[in-house]
């Protein structure tokens, strides 16, 4: 494993230099300055991994070494060395903010230890900041690609709820993005550092749902040769995601009810009285009202739940969405494969668009990702697709255009980019590299037909 960079910092050069070669010698790509104005320069220009610095320089303190290095970035440690052994001075050093202390002439086994405790506490922020950035990429607003109205409505939705505790009810089809948009909640909260757990509701047979919300404690049925924890202790200061609520029996939405209302459960078989604070995001693709008159669904827990309500629109309804979706899944899925594919063939971006998507975005995503480890060029081609929306390609072709005799080339290459720009959505970058043409000859050409009707329904 790589060691860290260090800057040291120490007006006595001779023992710096030592230091900083025993510090070489132990593999640690170290730096040496020996004022703090040196110092300020490098820490404005260059990544240290740890700072260690004598507390007396010749022009500033070391304590404001330590406020320019936590100003920079609060995570990147700072050794304090001074040859004053006063504990008022390493008192003073911590609440500066100095991570460890250390008196002249310093004890390089008691200097490696530190390093070695401070480097692996250092990786552990390295590694959280690092997942925090992937959560952020997946749950925070960038993992969402929506233009439409509906779209742009729930993600303001989402920002102005995410900060309160409100039980939210999530709308949707199957495969819309109901648990993308629990996940986003949650991660957007006060909560996100708390756990966020999950339970889908339509997968577990009636007797295990109960177990799984409320745990159960041992002996309580045939099986239950332990204590086991439910979602409610397990999701304790967190989010719990219940998806396909409309699946619960009326027994354990009395429970839930009672959850909700309280706080407060009790395992199965269990006879203490559990406390959990949970928010709860619920989801489901069923009519909830219309459960209610049909006697399925308890309408008291149905406006416990209904206080926030998120209504995903299905893929079929926001098909401006489809083009900027599929390219994000390409991208994603050609790094992923290795694939030197750069986009969708006009044709391929015909069918994307006509297609029904029953499946919304999941089944979308899907099929891009086989198109993509299919193709065997640059663009991906109709046939890529999975066979099944091969029905919408019969579709697509009735909307081929024919070239009647006698059309001149100037209305052929007219009627061509024209349907090109269709295809992809107005893009005009992507039809010009569909077409072997640069972007300024398609730009150009708009321009030249502005006046015509057809070329309003472009997008600009």
């Amino acid at each position: 494993m790589k060691k860290p960079g260090i800057l040291l910092i120490d007006d006595d050069k001779n023992a710096a230099n030592g230091l900083r070669k025993i510090l070489l010698q132990d593999g640690y790509d170290t730096s040496c300055v020996y004022t703090g104005n040196e110092a300020l320069s490098l820490i404005d220009t260059e990544h240290f991994d740890i700072v260690i610095t004598d507390m007396k320089l010749p022009d500033i303190s070391g304590f404001s070494i330590i406020e320019k290095v936590k100003k920079k970035d609060a995570d990147i440690p700072v050794i304090m060395i001074t040859a004053f052994s006063s504990l008022q001075t390493a008192i003073d050093a911590m609440k500066k903010g100095a991570d460890d202390y250390l008196t002249k002439p310093v004890n390089i086994d008691e200097l490696e230890l530190i390093l070695k405790k401070i480097w692996e506490k250092q990786l552990l922020v390295l590694q959280n900041r690092e997942l925090r950035q992937k959560l952020d990429d997946k749950y925070g607003f960038s993992g969402f690609i929506g233009n439409t109205p509906k779209m742009q409505l729930i993600f303001k939705t989402i920002t102005e709820i995410a900060p309160t505790v409100a039980t939210v009810l999530v709308y949707g089809e199957t495969g819309t993005g109901k648990e993308l948009v629990a996940h986003a909640v949650h991660h957007n909260s006060d909560r996100r550092d708390k756990p966020f757990i999950a339970l889908h509701c339509a997968s577990l047979s009636e007797g295990v749902l109960e177990s799984e919300l409320f745990g159960h404690e041992k002996g309580a049925f045939t099986g239950a040769v332990s204590e086991r924890r439910g979602r409610f202790e397990l999701a304790d200061g967190g989010s719990l995601f219940l998806d396909e609520i409309g699946e619960l029996n009326l027994y354990v939405q009395i429970k839930l009810l009672r959850v909700l209302e309280t706080g407060c459960f009790e395992r199965v078989g269990g006879e203490k009285t559990l406390e959990s604070d949970v928010r709860i995001i619920a989801a489901t693709n069923k009519d909830l009202e219309e459960e209610i008159r049909e006697g399925r669904f308890r309408e008291d827990l149905y406006y416990r739940l209904n206080v926030i309500n998120l209504e995903l629109p299905p893929l079929r309804e926001r098909r401006e969405d489809i083009g900027l979706l599929a390219d994000s899944f390409l991208v994603k899925y050609a790094e992923k494969n290795k694939k030197d594919v750069k986009g969708f063939s006009a044709q391929s971006a015909r069918v994307l668009n006509n297609y029904d998507w029953p499946g919304n975005v999941r089944e979308l995503e899907n099929a891009v990702e086989r198109a993509v480890v299919m193709a065997r060029n640059e663009f991906i081609q109709p046939d890529n697709l999975p066979s099944n929306i091969g029905q919408s390609l019969r579709k697509a072709k009735k909307d081929t255009f024919r070239i009647p005799s006698g059309t001149t080339m100037k209305e052929v290459e007219r009627k061509v980019i024209l349907e090109t720009l269709q295809a992809t959505n107005g893009s005009k970058s992507k039809a010009a590299k569909i077409l072997g043409i640069s972007t300024r000859k398609v730009e150009y050409k708009i321009k030249e037909w502005s006046n015509s009707d057809e070329s309003k329904v472009l997008k600009e």
